[in-house]
């Protein structure tokens, strides 16, 4: 895939690294419906990760130049796990938001001070066969990808909380969606 953004960069002044634009984050709460049961693609968080390095982890990360919300979302689901979220959109029935988050978290003075969340629901077929996860990225940056069911990853210690993350998704969200009432 190609992508119009501009990475973000970073200045070195008075022996501190200063980022230019690196204070909003896109993150992507992903769910695959198979029938009774919904699976989490999560990714290890590689050795060379400033933060939370050898935890499983949501894709996200920090919105770049020249590339809205949606669009920094969309490339960072393909680059952390490899799922094509345009492609898969056609592909099977889906239920969230690529243009606006459905929460924002406004955290001043943090390393992360605005986060974006994104819900994407996708509902496959009795015995489809999840998509293969394949990271676009370094092994330094991702170490491994995996589906979790969602019983098992709501109850893991994941990067960042995101555990709590994926409940309040659910709770908020896809409440009166999923799982069917």
């Amino acid at each position: 895939m190609k992508f119009n953004n501009r990475p973000n960069r970073c200045l070195e002044v008075a022996g501190k690294t200063c980022w230019i634009s690196r204070d909003v984050t896109v993150l992507g709460i992903a769910f695959f419906v198979i029938g009774d049961t919904a699976y989490v693609p999560l990714g290890l968080r590689g050795d060379q990760m400033p933060t939370e390095s050898g935890k499983w982890g949501l894709p996200g990360g920090y919105l770049d130049y020249d590339e809205t919300a949606g669009e920094a979302i969309i490339r960072e689901t393909w680059e952390e796990l490899g799922l094509n979220i345009p492609h898969l959109q056609q592909q099977y029935p889906f239920k969230g938001s690529l243009d606006q988050p459905y929460y924002v978290s406004s955290r001043p003075l943090r390393l992360q001070n605005v986060s974006l969340r994104f819900p994407m629901m996708f509902f496959l077929e009795d015995k489809t066969q999840l998509p293969p996860l394949q990271p676009q990225v370094a092994i330094h940056e991702v170490a491994e990808t995996r589906w979790y069911d969602l019983e098992k990853a709501s109850q893991m210690q994941l990067a960042f909380n995101h555990q709590d993350m994926i409940q309040h998704c659910l709770e908020n969200y896809y409440k009166g969606i999923w799982p069917a009432q």
